[in-house]
């Protein structure tokens, strides 16, 4: 993968880890989405005749376990003061609304 591909993947990457931090999914949520995001984007891919009638479905899981290979790093901030974390340990609500609005991943 060259570096532009790279960033690219890397910025999609990002945009989905916050998406899955907002929502508050666990990891095998997550876990779950992408693959089920990958075998969509394939049976769009083939329904859409890419790779010349080639199994879309069958590279793309072998694309996603190839992807577990690449070295990761993620490092999320937050942007709350820790006052705001103490209340939030008594109000679920208020922690929910902390950890939807307040970290980034870089």
């Amino acid at each position: 993968m060259d570096d532009e591909t790279g960033e690219k993947i890397g910025a999609v990457v990002a945009k989905l880890v916050q998406q899955i931090i907002e929502l508050g999914l666990t990891w095998e949520e997550a876990v779950a989405a992408f693959g089920l995001a990958a075998r969509a984007a394939a049976q769009t891919a083939a329904s859409a005749g890419a790779d010349g009638g080639k199994d879309c479905v069958s590279i793309a899981r072998q694309q996603l376990m190839e992807a577990f290979e690449i070295d990761v790093r993620v490092m999320v901030t937050t942007n709350q003061s820790e006052g705001a974390g103490e209340e939030a340990d008594d109000n679920p609500l208020l922690a929910t609304a902390l950890r939807r609005h307040g970290s980034k991943l870089h």
